[in-house]
């Protein structure tokens, strides 16, 4: 049997006049909570009980999920055990999570009929066993914004005494999505300007150094780390930093995963060989704040060589490494020496936006010489043209 959900709607319908006007003011209370929610300590918290209350439900949650750690899931008035219960039950795949494999598309609502045609096609006993022990069975949902990697999405938990969802239920819900959305970005830009300020810092003291934000999505890389990242090193790879030894990744990974829960890495070193040498990969949370919404860093990844002056000497020999595989790439692939160097740069991982900054161009001049770039190696995508650059360069490098 195969189980077809019901036609999902940006927002309810067939609320009457007299609806429609105390729709018109609970959405006016929500937009205001939700607008102050960036500047005030308690802001976000006081929203999500202004929603909960206007749609008459239990609770109202946001959460941002990446593609292999969660960056927060906030729910007003939650049971003190709501988070750690599903984390026991790897709660957050859509596999086991109903409501994530009923995510649809931004600003898409879903709510309990969805809910009742995963769970007919799959059912995890687990889950469901979870949410009636929470007693946040029932609720509504809309993804805010959804990026190849996340997604932000805003709910409604209903108890088995609030009953499912009404239709003037979700049409309030709907109608207050766009202001969400609005603080969310927002907060966005306040916590962008602190990212700004971390970036600042860590290139007047010209450190090696990756910062990962609350979905360990690499965010930053400083210009002293740029020259280390490499086939034999680390590697930025769809904004995911990973190690090239299969080995030195999963203690990598393990410890990216400690530092996002708040806890210590411990005292363990991690060391990676490169060119330059041993390097010394450290891996500390940054301070949070309650109310963090991930878009500034949560971690930093240093690097260290043991045998060098700190910065200074790392940086040069880094540098150096950077220049010789820009040298063999322009004498391989009759490359100019600023077409070498961008080849070199995106071949260790960089983003178009990363060299720019690193080259003190516009991302358009990136963009023009790799498209002249494309034309000389016979390549359209980028991946094929980092492949190329790291064969030429360890063939050349011996």
């Amino acid at each position: 049997m195969v189980c077809t959900a019901p036609e999902r709607g940006k927002r309810g319908g067939g609320v009457g006049r007299q609806g429609r006007d105390s729709a018109t003011r609970k959405v006016a209370r929500i937009a205001a909570a939700f607008a102050r929610a960036p500047f005030e300590p308690l802001g976000w918290d006081t929203a999500l009980r202004t929603l909960a209350e206007a749609t008459r439900s239990s609770h109202g949650q946001m959460l941002a999920m990446g593609a292999r750690h969660l960056a927060f899931n906030w729910v007003s008035d939650a049971d003190p055990g709501f988070h750690t219960l599903l984390e026991d039950i790897d709660g957050y795949l859509p596999e086991v999570n109903y409501r994530v494999a009923a995510a649809g598309q931004p600003l898409e609502m879903a709510w309990e009929a969805h809910y009742d045609a995963v769970r007919a096609a799959h059912t995890d006993e687990r889950y469901l066993d979870a949410m009636r022990r929470l007693d946040v069975e029932h609720g509504a949902q809309m993804v805010l914004t959804q990026q190849p990697d996340a997604f932000f999405g805003l709910a409604v938990l209903r108890s088995e005494s609030d009953g499912r969802s009404t239709e003037a239920d979700r049409h309030v819900f709907a109608q207050a999505a766009p202001h969400v959305l609005a603080a969310l970005r927002t907060q966005n830009a306040i916590e962008h300007q602190g990212l700004l300020m971390v970036q600042g810092s860590i290139e007047t003291m010209r450190t090696p150094a990756i910062l990962l934000d609350a979905a360990a999505r690499v965010c930053y890389v400083s210009e002293a780390a740029a020259p280390l990242l490499g086939l034999r090193t680390l590697q930025v790879r769809n904004q995911t930093l990973r190690a090239s030894v299969p080995a030195t990744d999963r203690a990598l990974q393990a410890r990216i995963a400690l530092a996002l829960s708040g806890a210590d890495t411990g005292p363990s070193p991690l060391w990676v060989r490169s060119d330059a040498g041993l390097l010394l990969v450290e891996v500390r949370a940054l301070p949070r704040q309650d109310w963090h919404f991930g878009f500034t860093p949560r971690v930093i990844v240093t690097l260290r060589s043991p045998l060098a002056a700190p910065g200074e000497e790392a940086h040069h020999l880094a540098h150096e490494g950077l220049e010789r595989d820009a040298r063999h790439l322009s004498e391989a692939l009759s490359l100019s020496s600023a077409e070498a160097q961008v080849v070199a740069l995106l071949s260790r991982g960089h983003s178009r936006q990363d060299i720019a900054r690193l080259r003190g161009v516009s991302v358009q001049t990136v963009t023009a010489q790799l498209r002249n770039v494309f034309l000389k190696c016979n390549v359209r995508r980028e991946s094929e043209l980092a492949a190329m650059a790291r064969a030429v360069t360890e063939i050349a490098n011996g």
